[in-house]
């Protein structure tokens, strides 16, 4: 079977081993935990075989987690940029910081074929939430950060057919997973 599991974590990026880029640096390392947020209109697909299984949902219960680093560096309007790295699954990924620590990783739409939809499919996917302090989030007074100590956000895949090949899914639909983010 195969699954469309995040594709934020797995499409369109140069790989990385987890050390910050060129300019950046370390925020901390964090443990991603994913947990299945089941939505109206999210992403089903109809199994082939057994023809009676019935529709299945995209998003796992438990997805698992995943080791990540957040890096921190200069935006190239002079803003605080945050980066997140997640060792195998693609390079950095790029987000303006807000003063409240909130952060949105957007990516472009990548066209994914051989899914379990039988048809090719566009997916376009978001990261977004904030960091956690102990104290309410403010940046310091030279523009670091103030210590770190998780993330929660929620990853949102979009997807819509690709061309006029029938699918096994109720596309366009969407599947979403909130995202708690400690430190390891």
């Amino acid at each position: 079977m195969r699954i469309l599991l995040p594709l934020l974590l797995t499409a369109a990026c140069v790989e990385q081993s987890g050390q910050c880029p060129p300019n950046s640096s370390i925020v901390g390392q964090y443990l991603l935990a994913f947990t299945a947020e089941h939505d109206a209109g999210e992403c089903v697909w109809t199994p082939v075989d057994p023809p009676d299984a019935g529709p299945r949902k995209f998003a796992l219960d438990d997805a698992g987690a995943s080791g990540s680093t957040l890096c921190v560096g200069t935006a190239s309007d002079g803003g605080t940029q945050l980066q997140l790295l997640i060792p195998g699954k693609g390079g950095a990924r790029k987000s303006d910081l807000s003063l409240d620590g909130g952060f949105l990783f957007a990516t472009d739409p990548v066209l994914a074929q051989g899914t379990t939809c039988i048809c090719d499919i566009v997916d376009s996917e978001t990261l977004e939430g904030n960091l956690q302090t102990t104290d309410p989030f403010a940046l310091r007074p030279d523009g670091g950060l103030p210590p770190i100590t998780g993330l929660t956000a929620r990853l949102t895949d979009r997807l819509s057919a690709a061309g006029t090949t029938p699918c096994r899914c109720n596309l366009p639909c969407s599947f979403s997973y909130s995202i708690r983010g400690t430190t390891f």
